[in-house]
């Protein structure tokens, strides 16, 4: 034999880091071939082939000096088969044609003179797992009963690796499964707020349709003057080109006011830049409310996030309540800012919703133990003690049929799950609600949006 203490010292290390990389590769086979390898020559046998069970029978996974077709096929009889089947290893020597074990018809080759075979079972957790066997041909000396014992306890370390390996890359594969449903999870959970996002929108969508109709409306009545004034002037200059006498000129100037003309006209002009000034900053509102251009983990400034909310969200407010803002001096927090927003405006529009006929949303910011908090009160109805536990459960909603989905808060729990922060809520009938919103300035680790 060629088994020297060191070799097995620093096989046992190669096995478990051959091990390690099957693990990682997800393919085995390589490994499967380093230990039949180890064995065949560790016992200068001439070949080896190494078996193991499947759902479907004992599989060939590794072969030496053995025809290439031999390798993937399966084994149902035989001495491996025998081995298998009944967890005992085998010593055979010449002739095993005429032995009671096997029903089956022996090579040629076994039964020639001086051939000489061991088949060891591999067992884990009390468990026959497969096989290895190795061949010696006529000519070579023949194996022993020492030979068969050392190699029991070689292969009780073998079963052990191919055991832990077989584990885990079952563990890899229950864990990439389980990455695989969360990845599902949280894509059906973005596409859920998604279609949160864009209900809501289509909620405010009139708000904010009437809140640019406004300016919109006074600048084109503007611009409907304006066409007016400047005809009146033009009907000036040319009666005046056209040689008309001074004192006429005058006459015509003053039946058309010019002098009013000439003041109206900035007037107007002042009044539809501020119109124009007001759309686009309803329409930037509208960008920093989404965020489209950074769909990124960044570092935001929540104000400007609020600010951009409320806007959004003005129409629907400014008939129940007054907005009543205290903004404490707050870091930038690392987040998703668009789904941060949709978190205040669910928060906001509830708030809203809960106030009778008039009220105050306040709004507060503040840092306490290395978090940084967004509050927002309101002096509606409040929540029913009986509900609180229910709020953030999907679907779950006290608002009348067409008012609201019931995803709203609990889309905002995932979110700020998400983001490692968390929401609390107090409320009491009749006086109000405060929900507060939770997060860290840094996130853990690096995500994914």
């Amino acid at each position: 034999m060629q088994f020297s203490p060191m070799r097995q010292i620093s096989w046992i290390s190669d096995l478990h880091r051959f091990g390690l990389e099957a693990v990682e590769s997800g393919d085995v086979t390589v490994f499967y071939g380093r230990i039949l390898k180890h064995v065949v020559e560790g016992f200068q046998a001439k070949s080896g082939c190494f078996g193991l069970l499947e759902e479907d029978g004992l599989m060939v996974v590794a072969g030496i000096d053995l025809p290439e077709e031999v390798i993937g096929s399966r084994v149902e009889d035989g001495v491996m088969g025998w081995v298998v089947k009944n967890g005992q290893p085998l010593l055979l020597q010449g002739d095993v044609s005429e032995d009671p074990r096997f029903s089956f018809s022996v090579e040629k080759k076994r039964r020639e003179q001086g051939f000489s075979s061991i088949c060891w079972p591999l067992v884990d957790r009390n468990s026959v797992i497969g096989c290895i066997s190795v061949n010696r041909s006529p000519g070579m000396a023949p194996f022993s009963e020492e030979d068969l014992a050392h190699g029991s306890a070689l292969l009780d370390l073998v079963s052990l690796a191919l055991g832990n390996v077989r584990m885990h890359i079952e563990r890899k594969g229950r864990l990439e499964e389980l990455q695989l449903l969360n990845k599902r999870i949280e894509d059906a959970q973005n596409q859920l707020l998604q279609s949160e996002k864009m209900a809501s929108i289509g909620q405010l969508a009139a708000g904010v349709a009437h809140e640019i109709n406004n300016p919109i409306g006074y600048v084109n009545s503007n611009l409907g003057t304006l066409q007016r004034h400047i005809s009146d002037i033009f009907t000036v200059l040319s009666a005046y080109e056209a040689g008309v006498s001074e004192e006429n000129v005058k006459e015509l100037a003053e039946r058309l006011e010019i002098d009013y003309i000439r003041t109206d006209i900035l007037e107007l002009l002042n009044e539809s830049q501020e119109g124009i000034a007001r759309v686009r900053k309803i329409v930037q509102d509208l960008k920093d409310f989404s965020h489209v251009d950074e769909a990124e983990w960044q570092f935001a400034d929540l104000h400007r996030g609020l600010e951009s909310t409320l806007n959004i969200v003005h129409n629907e407010l400014k008939y129940k309540a007054t907005v009543v803002k205290e903004y404490g001096r707050i870091p930038e927090v690392e987040c998703l800012p668009s789904q941060l927003n949709q978190v205040f405006m669910n928060i906001l529009v509830n708030a809203a919703h809960a106030i009778k006929e008039s009220g105050i949303i306040k709004v507060r910011t503040g840092v306490s133990d290395g978090e940084v908090w967004v509050e927002i009160s309101d002096t509606g109805q409040g929540i029913p003690k009986e509900n609180l536990g229910r709020i953030f459960a999907p679907f779950f909603t006290t608002k009348p049929v067409g008012k609201g989905t019931g995803l709203g808060l609990s889309l905002s729990y995932s979110i700020m799950q998400k983001h490692e922060g968390r929401i609390e809520v107090e409320s009491e009938i009749g006086k109000g609600t405060t929900f507060r919103v939770i997060l860290p300035v840094r996130q853990k680790e690096a995500k994914a949006a």
